[in-house]
């Protein structure tokens, strides 16, 4: 099953009548909550001319803030037409422009140069990765020598009592721990958890791929 068609599933069921946790996080995936771009930024910590990827951009809200503060280029790839309809919409400008590159497509789907991002990022995109190993590998190939990869998600404990989404293959959580052990194993380094300042069990893990990789 595609990552396309896991989505729409999700949709079909639950985005008419959203109900509960469930229903929460996937309203938040949408719309990409505010507050955890705000404390996104300073984790990313951008510099001018330095060049950004977001996986999951959703409604674009992140990127269109982050292009109007920051002298960096930014490429978005989300796997929904609709989330990049709508992006494009809101991110016109910046693609007039040349600072921001919206791509449809699923991002394993897509090739990209080695050393090519100082920064990836992804928020509450991990539910929709059954393993994750591959995308990490990817992630840590495509990252420039000194490059940060910072993922937002919520603790599997969160999700404790919804574990029927997994059995219907439309829905995956991961515990921390469990990523950042693939992150090491894949070889991030320098590796840091920080906590949602207003949510438990949601973090920010920061790993860095090695000036020698």
């Amino acid at each position: 099953m595609t990552i396309e068609i896991m989505f729409k599933r999700l949709i079909n069921k639950n985005f008419r009548r959203p109900k509960g946790l469930v229903g929460r996080y996937i309203i938040r995936f949408l719309k990409k909550n505010q507050i955890e771009y705000d404390e996104m930024e300073p984790l990313l910590g951008l510099q001018a001319g330095e060049t950004v990827l977001e996986i999951g951009y959703g409604l674009g809200r992140g990127i269109y803030n982050y292009a109007g503060k920051h002298d960096c280029s930014f490429v978005g790839i989300d796997f929904s037409r609709l989330m990049y309809v709508k992006a494009r919409k809101l991110n016109h400008e910046y693609i007039k422009l040349g600072k921001v590159q919206l791509m449809h497509a699923a991002f394993e789907k897509v090739s990209f140069d080695d050393d090519t991002f100082h920064c990836v990022y992804l928020i509450n995109v991990s539910y929709f990765w059954e393993e994750i190993s591959s995308r990490l590998t990817k992630i840590i190939s495509i990252l420039k020598p000194g490059g940060k990869l910072i993922i937002f998600m919520a603790d599997a404990e969160v999700f404790k009592n919804v574990k029927q989404l997994e059995i219907e293959g439309i829905f995956y959580s991961h515990t921390k721990e469990d990523v950042i052990k693939e992150m090491k194993e894949i070889g991030f380094t320098s590796m840091n958890t920080i906590e949602h300042t207003q949510e438990k069990q949601c973090y920010y893990i920061i790993g860095y791929k090695p000036l020698n990789f």
